[in-house]
């Protein structure tokens, strides 16, 4: 459009106003004059990590990430839990697929009967036994990747929807424990790279709590829609989902608590500091009653010591305070339980990226030569947002001898 304003342009106005020359600059931000010079003249396009960067170096309170924002593409609806077919193939070496079906399968194969209402079941055994199952099938997730848990979370859910389907009475706790299962597939979903999928499940977890009793699941969907949103450094919509989330009456504190995290990541994404550390103050206060005051199973993360100190350092990074961003993550890993291994290695990957981003690179390769395996092992979309991020930062440093022998590492993973 004629007129219309262009990130390179605004940095080169917005650096100029600020007195800083392109070699000096490029030391405060750790790029080279020329690639800054590309990226000034257009012929080199900003990707949103160093807009951010660029945007907390010239105090530009998100004038410059707003010149890179990225958009949305629509998510599917979902249909009520008790009804619509659902339609799983499965290959030998773990992978396969799933998709919700409008209406009775025509594929040949072999019929099962799923005829629960024949005889009936005790809830609260039914339960019982699949919180233990539950249980057992996130420690098996934090070991492997999303393809090989997926399958039996998938029909596990399907068995509980059935049970709570059939049930008369009392299934008010079989579709809440549908409701774990929907939304831990969810996030799998998410992990193994299908954004779509992860959408999907996501709101079915909230429809199946809405039909177990319990509407908190409803905001508690759009705070996980909030984090996706954030995976594709979409700060407008993080925020907006997270606002929405914190506004819904059904929002328990915990909820409102995790949906201020978000809050305060998307307003990281953007640049604006005050913001962030309002919503960031407001999720410490709301998780440490909830903490205080809940004895109700958790929505969200179970593995992550002190969510509230990891998000600080999340957002750090992305305001452009990478030294202080690793620092905190340092401190919040120290917390992890041995049992935690993808939850933990996502945030080393984050950590290794502050590190990297803050100059301090041979602390960056340490973190990456410590965690190779478990990163190997687990496959994580999410892990891998962070180490594009990190394979950046290390291919400007290309000649260091050390990050030499890591970038193949990073590009393989």
């Amino acid at each position: 459009m004629a007129g219309q304003v262009t990130f390179g342009a605004e940095l080169r106005r917005r650096r100029q106003l600020a007195g800083y020359s392109l070699a000096k600059f490029g030391e405060i931000v750790h790029y080279t004059k020329g690639y800054l010079s590309k990226i000034e003249s257009g012929t080199q396009t900003a990707h949103p990590a160093l807009a951010r960067q660029c945007d907390a170096a010239l105090k530009a309170d998100g004038a410059l990430i707003a010149l890179v924002a990225t958009t949305h593409k629509d998510e599917p609806d979902v249909d009520e839990p008790s009804t619509g077919y659902w339609h799983m193939s499965l290959q030998p070496n773990g992978s396969g697929h799933f998709a919700p079906m409008p209406g009775p399968s025509a594929d040949l194969g072999i019929g099962l009967s799923m005829d629960a209402g024949r005889q009936s079941v005790d809830p609260d055994v039914a339960v019982a036994l699949f919180e233990a199952r539950f249980l057992a099938n996130r420690a098996f997730g934090q070991r492997v990747s999303a393809q090989l848990v997926l399958p039996m979370l998938i029909a596990e859910t399907h068995t509980l929807r059935s049970l709570a389907i059939s049930t008369p009475d009392g299934a008010g706790p079989l579709w809440q424990m549908a409701a774990r299962y929907a939304e831990y597939v969810g996030w799998q979903c998410q992990d193994g790279g299908n954004a779509q999928q992860a959408v999907w499940w996501t709101r079915m977890a909230a429809r199946m709590g809405e039909r177990g009793g319990d509407e908190s699941w409803r905001p508690f969907a759009l705070v996980r829609e909030a984090e996706m949103a954030m995976y594709t450094d979409d700060g407008r919509r993080t925020v907006a989902l997270a606002r929405q989330a914190f506004a819904d009456d059904a929002a328990t504190p915990r909820v409102r608590g995790l949906a201020a995290e978000r809050e305060a990541q998307g307003h990281a994404l953007l640049g604006d500091r005050a913001a962030c550390e309002r919503a960031l103050e407001a999720s410490a206060e709301l998780l440490a009653e909830a903490a205080r005051g809940s004895a109700a199973p958790m929505q969200g993360t179970w593995t992550t010591p002190d969510t509230t100190l990891m998000a600080r350092g999340w957002c750090l990074l992305d305001l452009g305070r990478p030294g202080e961003a690793a620092d905190a993550l340092e401190t919040g890993m120290r917390g992890f339980s041995d049992g935690a291994q993808r939850n933990r290695a996502r945030w080393a990957v984050r950590a290794a990226l502050a590190h990297a981003m803050a100059d301090e690179i041979e602390r960056a390769c340490e973190i990456v030569e410590a965690f190779a395996t478990d990163l190997r092992q687990l496959d994580s979309a999410a892990i891998r947002y962070n180490i594009r991020l990190l394979q950046r930062e290390f291919r400007r440093r290309g000649t260091m001898p050390r990050v030499r022998d890591l970038i193949p590492v990073l590009a393989d993973l």
